[in-house]
């Protein structure tokens, strides 16, 4: 899996940044830093390539809201969407960026989740990640990442740079000053707090648990959640439109080097495949030829050339070719062992289970050597006469088995 570059912005560009990298598969930090302003993010640069860059949102950038529908949530109520919000907001709706999240109920009736900041502040966040080459995978809102508890009712909060950072439920975020929790807290009923960092800061009043066993760096608790959120505020017209994986640039060497060795491989493979059809079709040609000698006076059908042989077997020996294929197997051993003996024509005599061959050797010794691996096999065998034919010599051997 894809090591994960977290970069958590300011408010303003003025702002510093902090930053981590975290790999999912060791479970681990791999570097963390901040950056003093926007100014420097080309300081990340590099180490945003071959990783899933997530940027991480001031919870007090992004307000979370659930809205109440008439009816199922649909393409022509997304479209109605901005209108619904005009009367419960303070600003102009144009100037809003409103992300899509999961549909949910409101007491029985259907809802939908929604994330609302200011479009032009969004913006010139995105500009400044494209100016310096980074490519954002996603975005969130920080707070969004906080971790689930047993129970629903508390609020989970972190430290991060003065602020705390607060989740109740799975749609209700709050970036809150030390000096404000009091009068946050009472705004929300009064919840007990599960904390990720020690709490010194609260009231004496509120139910604390610490989560002393999840202490971490707020940014390393953050990349361990995100394999459980899967909103995104990359959508619609600031959807991610590189159509790369994510994973290229770490998989790229290894990618080149499986294809070179996957182009060799299919050309070796061409070439041996191309090796064993040319000894095919030269097989079948001497399967004919051999054929022909044979029986001189049958027309030879190669794509049919097997049932022939049968066939022609089957008339020698009166439908039995036992003793004729006998003789045969022990034959066709010997030219794997002596070189340059082909035999010109077969005869063979039923009655007495007798093979006469006709062959063409290199030399005389040649026929000796046959005589006497066919003899080692059992066979009884007679040479007849050799004669010099230029370049090789001529004879005839015949073979007997039991009649």
């Amino acid at each position: 899996m894809t090591e994960i570059l977290l970069i958590r912005t300011g408010h303003t560009l003025t702002d510093s940044l902090n930053w981590l990298i975290y790999s999912p598969t060791e479970e681990e930090i791999i570097a963390s830093g901040d950056i003093a302003n926007a100014a420097h993010l080309g300081e990340l640069t590099e180490k945003a390539q071959s990783r899933e860059v997530v940027v991480l949102l001031p919870s007090d950038q992004v307000q979370l809201k659930t809205v109440a529908l008439p009816t199922k949530w649909s393409r022509k109520l997304e479209q109605a969407l901005p209108y619904m919000l005009e009367e419960e907001i303070a600003c102009d709706v144009d100037d809003l960026f409103i992300a899509i999240a999961e549909p949910t109920t409101i007491e029985e009736k259907h809802a939908i989740n929604i994330a609302m900041t200011d479009r032009e502040w969004f913006e010139q966040w995105l500009a400044q990640f494209s100016e310096h080459a980074i490519e954002v995978f996603k975005v969130l809102p920080d707070a969004l990442l906080l971790p689930r508890v047993e129970d629903h009712t508390q609020l989970r909060a972190v430290e991060l740079n003065g602020q705390w950072l607060c989740k109740l439920g799975d749609w209700h975020i709050a970036a809150v000053e030390k000096s404000w929790l009091h009068g946050y807290l009472t705004a929300i009923g009064n919840p007990s707090v599960a904390h990720f960092s020690p709490a010194t800061d609260f009231p004496d009043t509120v139910t604390l648990t610490a989560k002393t066993e999840q202490y971490d760096l707020p940014l390393a608790l953050f990349a361990k959640q995100l394999p459980e959120v899967s909103f995104n505020l990359r959508q619609g017209i600031y959807q991610l439109k590189k159509k790369s994986a994510i994973w290229w640039g770490y998989w790229k060497k290894a990618a080149i080097a499986a294809g070179i060795a996957l182009v060799c491989s299919v050309g070796v493979k061409s070439l041996e495949l191309y090796k064993l059809n040319s000894q095919l079709e030269a097989t079948k040609a001497e399967v004919v030829s051999n054929y022909q000698r044979a029986f001189p006076n049958k027309k030879v059908r190669p794509q049919l050339i097997r049932s022939q042989i049968r066939n022609e077997l089957a008339l020698i020996e009166g439908g039995n070719s036992a003793g004729f294929l006998d003789l045969t197997n022990d034959l066709v051993a010997i030219f794997a062992e002596v070189k340059d003996f082909t035999p010109e024509t077969l005869r063979y005599d039923h009655g007495r289970n007798e093979l006469r061959i006709r062959a063409r050797g290199k030399d005389f010794q040649s026929f000796g050597k046959v005589k006497a691996i066919l003899e080692q096999r059992g066979l009884t065998v007679d040479q007849g006469s050799l004669n010099n034919d230029g370049d090789y010599v001529v004879g005839e051997i015949k073979l007997r088995g039991a009649a």
